[in-house]
């Protein structure tokens, strides 16, 4: 029975990517790059700049840097790590391209939700901004209907993608190890419930220390990998573009890899991995400090750019090492034999780990966050709290469940947030494409009186 309804949700996550996503990413994807000239990499500079810049703006309850933390707290999860491993074991090296390509059209589909984000938000009971499709959904396209369905569509992700995926991929390697599972759950629980309790701005304040640290530890050791096996390099490139359009040739027809299987794989994994488009980068970013819309919307294109260096670096390990090839392994089991195989030390292994608990602890106190102002919106901020119960106590059941199962739920979830999402991003993008042309001329007329003065 589980197999035929994990068949059946794998079958229809499939369709679903391939006739609607793929296509929606593709063409509104381009139309947003175009129309906005390439923002994700002509503003990507300035990105960084604005990140580390202080707002003197007091219209925000936290920093850009801050909120650019929860973001990458969100972003850099197990879908860095597991994600990759089931992508490639999924769809084969290809995948990893097509996850490529949904990061940059992504980039811009996120840009625009940002900035209407920050656009449409409220002053809630408790004096926070909060932002995020559900409000210009409503307030800007006149669709009610589609902020509830978006929603509970976040709900519902929260608890799939953001909790079940995150703790199953934990508790793997530790039960690996010959812990119990159900008991380390309990426990990453209660760490979470000591700073979920204390609302966005104390998750804000850990993600701000915790993400660089984890985020060195683990690339670092992943460059480390690729140096030692730096002769493998280029043909582990030449494999992944040519099983994303010809795997019959690449990979001789094995395991069942196809041109379809590579793209729909890639894009959920692309889209796991980044959050790019499914709307809860703008709920998230809704909080920040700023003057201006545009720039919450520049800010943010630094956080797809960060995780596929993540994601890239954790590919190519897996390709290397040749573990993607071992029979047996699945999810993070497949990722720690990499890195114990490609460093030749039990090291690897602790960092994988190490890496994977501090990613997925800050992914659930994220999406945790998202939740609590879907649950605002639908019935008020002060019944968030209850939430947060429920939420914390949910965590154990990821390690029961069967992790092909959860991986099929939490695709579905992001999938159907994605598409809800590209309705207001689309209906509402002249405004985007219209405020952005002023603000980047703005900019480039200031900058260059600043220039003849200083000349």
């Amino acid at each position: 029975m589980d197999f035929s309804l994990k068949d059946l949700l794998t079958s229809f996550n499939e369709a679903f990517t391939f006739f609607l996503i793929f296509p929606s990413i593709i063409l509104f994807g381009l139309y947003l790059t175009f129309k906005l000239r390439f923002v994700q990499l002509s503003k990507l500079k300035m990105s960084f700049s604005c990140l580390l810049k202080k707002d003197s703006s007091s219209q925000g309850n936290i920093s850009h840097y801050q909120a650019v933390s929860s973001v990458l707290a969100g972003n850099f999860g197990t879908g860095n790590i597991s994600g990759m491993a089931v992508a490639i074991s999924t769809g084969g090296p290809g995948a990893l391209v097509w996850m490529w390509v949904m990061a940059f059209l992504g980039a811009s589909i996120q840009y625009t939700s940002c900035i209407l984000g920050v656009k449409y938000r409220r002053l809630n009971a408790e004096g926070e901004y909060v932002g995020g499709p559900m409000y210009y959904l409503t307030d800007g396209m006149g669709m009610k209907f589609l902020g509830i369905a978006f929603s509970l569509f976040t709900i519902f992700g929260a608890v799939t993608v953001g909790n079940f995926a995150q703790i199953n991929s934990v508790t793997l390697p530790l039960a690996k190890m010959g812990l119990d599972p159900f008991i380390s759950s309990v426990v990453i629980a209660a760490f979470v419930g000591m700073v979920l309790l204390g609302g966005v701005q104390r998750v804000a304040k850990l993600a701000s220390f915790v993400v660089p640290v984890k985020a060195i530890l683990y690339l670092g050791t992943a460059l480390i990998i690729l140096g030692l096996h730096a002769d493998r390099i280029i043909p582990a490139f030449k494999l992944m573009f040519t099983a994303a359009f010809d795997p019959q040739s690449a990979l001789g027809g094995v395991l069942g890899f196809s041109v379809v299987k590579a793209i729909s794989t890639g894009f959920d994994r692309g889209i796991f991995a980044t959050d790019a488009g499914t709307g809860i980068v703008p709920i998230l970013q809704s909080s920040a400090r700023t003057s201006n819309p545009v720039v919450d919307g520049v800010v943010t294109l630094v956080t797809p750019f960060l995780v596929m260096i993540v994601c890239t670096a954790t590919g190519l390990v897996l390709l290397v090492t040749d573990a993607w090839q071992v029979a047996g392994l699945q999810s993070t089991n497949m990722v720690t034999h990499a890195f114990q195989s490609g460093l030749g030390s039990s090291f690897g292994s602790f960092v994988v780990i190490t890496a994977l608990i501090l990613f997925a602890y800050t992914t659930i106190l994220a999406w945790a966050c998202c939740a609590e102002k879907a649950i605002g919106f639908l019935f008020g901020s002060h019944h968030a709290t209850r939430f947060k119960y429920f939420y914390i106590a949910c965590v154990p059941l990821g390690a029961l469940i069967q992790v092909d199962l959860i991986w099929r739920l939490a695709d579905i979830a992001i999938s159907l947030m994605l598409f809800t999402n590209l309705i207001g991003v689309i209906g509402l993008s002249k405004q985007v494409i219209g405020e952005s042309r002023a603000f980047f001329l703005k900019n480039e007329e200031e900058e260059y009186e600043l220039g003849t003065v200083q000349s």
